[in-house]
């Protein structure tokens, strides 16, 4: 299914779905219903889409299907029981009569054999004298479904920003999730994000950059800060955010490129459902958004990890790189 929406023109119908993987509509409608619930998977009247989250679930599934077949997958992931069975031969090679006495909430003899006959078509196991031991190819498809099972816990855990990070930006690199903080902000906690913000605020930086879509007086002045103690910054506006703060007299500091000549503003000419914050090059907070430019239902990471310190520069420069400067909208 997550093939299909990736496949198939998006967003997509569940007929065109089911059709595509030749299943009944029937049967794809509970599961499309899980991965939206899990936020893999965004519906609408027109149809369903994935999100960025269910592109990068996607992506790191096929990774794991180089070292095991769709249809191995299936077969440990469907109980919790193969998979303690093939961790438990990892210690040691076991007879069967043993392997029941090796981990509680095992299931019966005949089910313990059944499974291991299949380990072993898969080459997974190889039997010896009445014991059991895991193989090579045991081994790497344990520690490909290890990988798998630890990356989709960061996605799930992330999936409130995911859901809403576009997805041309499903660049992330996922397996630096773990250490990212998130914060949300919603109907029953709005200033979150916000707040969160505010905490970045960091007076002993050197550079700061920044790629904003919401207009929020508070955050332009808290960050007015920086420019006053003369900290080198740029800031990127979309277009509404940029119209907003060159209207109000309050703001207007932000758009004008002449008052500091430590900071430069640029515009993009099309509204965004991110945000980027980079202090120096150590710290990075990436915000995403509902709808472009109202700023409710935000979630953001901040991440001091290097590797998601790359990735939130690299994304900024990509915007960089369509953005102009304020002055050259001011002549026009």
């Amino acid at each position: 299914m997550l093939r299909a929406l990736r496949d198939l023109a998006t967003p997509t119908t569940q007929t065109d779905i089911a059709n595509h993987i030749d299943l009944s509509r029937q049967a794809v409608s509970p599961y499309l219903a899980g991965l939206q619930d899990h936020g893999f998977v965004r519906c609408s009247d027109s149809g369903a889409e994935l999100t960025a989250g269910g592109k990068l679930l996607l992506e790191e599934m096929e990774k794991c299907l180089y070292s095991i077949t769709d249809e191995q997958l299936s077969s440990v992931t469907r109980s919790a029981h193969p998979l303690i069975l093939l961790q438990e031969l990892t210690k040691s090679p076991y007879r069967l009569r043993d392997l029941q006495t090796t981990a509680s909430n095992l299931p019966s003899k005949a089910t313990i054999r059944r499974t291991l006959t299949e380990f072993v078509q898969y080459e997974w196991l190889e039997e010896d004298a009445g014991q059991y031991r895991i193989t090579a190819v045991g081994s790497d498809a344990l520690q490909a479904y290890s990988e798998l099972s630890t990356v989709v816990e960061q996605l799930i855990k992330k999936i409130p920003w995911l859901q809403r990070l576009p997805l041309d930006a499903a660049t992330v690199p996922v397996e630096a999730l773990a250490e990212a903080d998130l914060s949300v902000s919603n109907p029953r906690s709005p200033a979150s994000a916000l707040l969160t913000c505010l905490d970045l605020y960091d007076p002993h930086i050197h550079k700061f950059r920044c790629m904003c879509s919401v207009y929020n007086p508070v955050l332009f002045h808290a960050y007015h800060g920086l420019l006053k103690l003369g900290i080198e910054s740029e800031a990127i506006l979309d277009w509404p955010t940029y119209e907003k703060a060159a209207d109000n007299s309050r703001t207007h500091y932000a758009v004008e490129s002449e008052r500091y000549d430590h900071y430069q503003p640029l515009v993009l000419e099309e509204s965004q459902t991110m945000g980027i914050g980079i202090y120096d090059n150590r710290k990075v907070a990436i915000a995403a958004y509902n709808e472009a430019g109202d700023g409710n239902h935000i979630a953001m990471i901040q991440s001091s990890d290097d590797r998601l310190v790359g990735w939130g520069i690299e994304l900024y420069e990509s915007f960089r790189a369509k953005a102009r400067p304020t002055s050259k909208i001011h002549s026009e």
